[in-house]
This record gives C-alpha cells, structure tokens and sequence, in this order.
C-alpha cells in the first residue's frame, strides 16, 4: 500500500476503452471520442475504489483487459473501514497496488455532514446532510493528476443513476456531482489545466455515464466478482458489520433485491426490519 499526504481529495474511478454511444433515461447521449488502442497505457485505468458500487465497476474494467489502479480516500469519514476492505479486496481482485491518499483535513471543511461529523447521527432516509460538497470532483481532480503521471486515459468511479434521482423538494439530483454532466463538464476542465493544452487527456467513466442504475451496476458487477462482491463495504460507519440502518446499508440492501441476487451481506440490524419502518415516499 502506498499512502501519501495531499491538499486536495477526490473520489473517481478512471476506466474507459471502448468505443459505445450510451443513452440513458435523462436523456443524454454519451458517445466516446478514443479509438480502440491495445497499447499499453490505454489499457491502464485510474480506479477511486471505496465500496460497492465503485469496486463492482472497476472490476468490471477489469474483466475487459485494464490494469486497474486503485485510488482511495481518507478524509476523515466515520466509514473508514471502507479503506481497509478495499485495500483488501483489490489484492484479491488483483488490482494493481491501491495508492491511499490522506486527505483528514477535509473533515473540517465537511462539517455538518454525516459522513464526516460525529455530532450528527447518520440516517435512514436521504436528507441534504448526507451529500459531502463535490466530493466526487475533489476526487476526481486528485485521481486525474495520478492518471496523466502514470499514463492512463481512463478514470473510473461509482456514480449510477440511483443518485441523480430528482429530489423532491427541489427536482435537483440527489447527489449533483454524480450526474454524468458534472463528469464531462470536468473533462473539459482537464483539456486545458495540462499539456498539450487544448487536447483531450482523460475520459471520465461511471455506471451513471452508461445509464446503469445501483442495482443494473450490481448485477454486472456480481457477474465478474461472484461471491467477493459481498465483501465490499457501503456502511457509513466502521463497525464489525454493516449496522443495516444508514441509508447506504438500506440502499445496499434494495439493490440486491433488485438485481434478484441474495443478500448475504452481515447487518447488525435486518434491513428489511428498518424498511418496513420508512416512508421512502417522503
């Protein structure tokens, strides 16, 4: 494991090779702009790696020819053990060595968050104070300078359509820097922030970016990883299971019933007990 110490923090999977137009339900057409090329560096992707979904999809980059580089984030999140597992897991996946990157500080920035601060309980139920401020392109930013210093073209990470829900409240998505807009739109950033200026440099891919929901990602993801998909860690906290409660377990959980894949995720709390209690239609 390499850790390293950086003022900036990002979230991002690189990963990207093949050539697909790509329509989703918000109606967006995606269509790739690399041409097939079995070089070597394109076939290296950045991976941000933290759970379910981003592992599953990196793994599936995998399946394809990649040689995934794992990226992961410490920013002082209740969830830490999802650093631990990945590092794991990416050995058992046979990744290349993930690159861990300390960005602690941030959790002083991140206040009034529930991933980042413990006086606030995390939550069943989305509520604004679950989505961490452009978390994704903090990470994003951090993976994209390690894809240019290894020579990789792809970065990946673990945005799918379940997150660009519209809110109910306001019809916004449910996490902006998950929607596949806010990935090109930073592509186009990285045109012109390095050289050659101007040229393309890095394309940005998530499940969300080829119209896959949370569940739709799962399934491909189970086809590559089989059992080890259940190792991955969602819980917004680092106990010895998943607590079964947090809306990442609770949304965990809908996913495999979704998929129509059994469950043999460990909760301390059954969640169909919590979801027989919620009211998702608020």
């Amino acid at each position: 494991m390499v850790c390293v110490r950086i003022a900036i923090y990002t979230n991002a999977i690189l990963c990207y090779s093949w050539n697909m137009d790509c329509y989703n339900s918000i109606g967006i057409c995606f269509i790739s702009s690399c041409q097939e090329d079995h070089s070597e560096t394109m076939k290296r992707a950045v991976s941000c790696i933290s759970g379910l979904d981003s592992t599953g999809y990196a793994a599936q980059w995998k399946a394809k020819g990649y040689a995934i580089y794992p990226i992961l984030f410490d920013y002082g999140q209740k969830g830490r053990k999802e650093i631990d597992v990945s590092i794991e897991l990416s050995r058992e996946l046979d990744f290349e060595e993930p690159l861990v990157v300390d960005i602690g500080f941030m959790k002083n920035i991140w206040s009034g968050v529930q991933l980042t601060d413990d006086s606030i309980s995390v939550e069943a139920l989305y509520t604004p104070t679950v989505v961490v401020p452009i978390r994704n392109v903090i990470f994003l930013s951090i993976a994209s300078a390690y894809a240019l210093m290894i020579g990789a073209k792809i970065v990946t990470y673990g945005a799918h359509m379940s997150d660009i829900q519209p809110r109910t409240d306001t019809g916004d998505p449910l996490y902006p820097d998950c929607h596949p807009n806010t990935a090109m739109a930073f592509e186009e950033v990285l045109r012109y922030a390095h050289f050659p200026f101007g040229v393309k440099k890095i394309e940005i891919w998530s499940p969300a970016r080829e119209g896959l929901t949370k569940a739709e990602n799962l399934r491909r993801s189970f086809n590559v990883m089989g059992d080890l998909i259940y190792k991955t860690w969602s819980c917004y906290l680092s106990k010895e299971r998943h607590c079964g409660k947090c809306e990442s377990c609770i949304n965990r959980h809908r996913a495999f019933i979704e998929a129509g894949i059994p469950d043999l995720t460990e909760y301390e709390v059954d969640p169909e007990e919590v979801l027989k209690k919620v009211d998702f239609s608020r």
